[in-house]
């Protein structure tokens, strides 16, 4: 038996190596190393051509010859992909199209570069050059029907080009200048849920960033904009008053301190109206004033020294002096008792 157990063991071992020899995965692409690693790179004559054509190219660009130019780019990023010279021919094709105002173009032509030559040294740039790509189009700018017509202006293509930077480079110093303008962007098409959105990434993910204090700002902003009222849900008004709250302990430095203030007044006053508003229909319309009182001392918590916060304290008074209030529902109980 252990004879056999060892003769199985020797056979299997033989059959793995067999397989390991023939099947070896490098052995699929030419059984070299240094030939996978060469895969994605171009060879030294293509290298050659490509350059010699760049060279061409930025002479023609430096002479005035623009459409000279793009054509000798064209064909360097189409015969020689794998080349280093590729990326710059797309940068320099992306930097032509953006004076021809054609963002949207110019945009995909750099975004290019980050997918196909990741390591292309002048990274910066072209995230530079995107971002300008994004913000023309936030700012207004229109592309070219047929090259003459112009068309239409172009808000959310500018807020999926910002949200594209961010996961470009999200270390890098645009992404949260791109997260600031796409909420920017979305509050101006009637988005709030999108704009809070990028502003809760910007102050969750970048903290220290110079906008942190705009974030804080704008968010309480595009909650307080929800607010319909001191009839209606005060959930917005809570998140508003939290963000305002959070701004004024972060920064107790910052010019707006006084606006903020002045808008934390505001909104604690609207949500101590709500819970007014709620006292009185118990103590008005319901004869609770057990209930009453605990709505009427939550106005007063929330903002002692609102104008709902005095209301409120009359409200207490009238309770405990034990004065009935006048409503219409009282008067036509009392018409009925009679």
């Amino acid at each position: 038996m252990q004879s056999t157990t060892a003769s199985i063991l020797a056979f299997s071992l033989f059959l793995a190596s067999s397989l390991h020899a023939q099947f070896n995965p490098l052995d699929w692409f030419g059984g070299e190393d240094e030939d996978l690693v060469a895969l994605n790179l171009a060879s030294a004559a293509d290298e050659s051509e490509a350059n010699s054509l760049l060279n061409s190219a930025k002479t023609m660009l430096a002479a005035g010859n623009t459409g000279s130019a793009e054509r000798k780019l064209k064909k360097i990023i189409k015969k020689y992909p794998k080349a280093v010279a590729s990326g710059d021919a797309r940068f320099l094709h992306g930097q032509i199209l953006m004076k021809k105002g054609r963002w949207v173009k110019a945009f995909d032509i750099l975004q290019e570069i980050i997918f196909k030559h990741p390591n292309y040294e002048n990274f910066n740039q072209v995230l530079s050059a995107q971002f300008d790509c994004a913000t023309a189009l936030m700012e207004g700018a229109r592309g070219r029907i047929l090259w003459i017509i112009p068309g239409f202006k172009q808000p959310s293509k500018a807020a999926s080009q910002f949200e594209q930077i961010v996961r470009n480079a999200p270390y890098s110093d645009y992404a949260p200048l791109a997260l600031m303008n796409t909420a920017l962007i979305y509050e101006q098409e009637q988005r709030p849920e999108d704009a809070i959105d990028m502003l809760d990434r910007l102050i969750n993910y970048y903290p220290q960033s110079m906008l942190a204090p705009d974030a804080y700002y704008n968010m309480a902003q595009t909650y307080s904009n929800l607010v319909n009222g001191a009839e209606y849900d005060q959930g917005s008004t809570r998140q508003a008053i939290s963000y305002y709250e959070d701004f004024l302990i972060l920064f107790p430095q910052n010019s707006s301190l006084g606006e903020v203030e002045s808008k934390l007044a505001a909104m604690e006053d609207l949500l101590a109206r709500s819970r007014l508003n709620l006292g009185d229909f118990f103590y008005n319309y319901r004869s609770n004033n057990t209930a009453a009182l605990v709505f009427y001392n939550d106005t007063i918590t929330i903002a002692p020294e609102s104008e709902a916060a005095e209301e409120a304290r009359a409200r207490i008074a009238d309770i405990e002096a034990g004065v009935q209030p006048t409503t219409g529902a009282s008067i036509v109980r009392g018409f009925l008792a009679d």
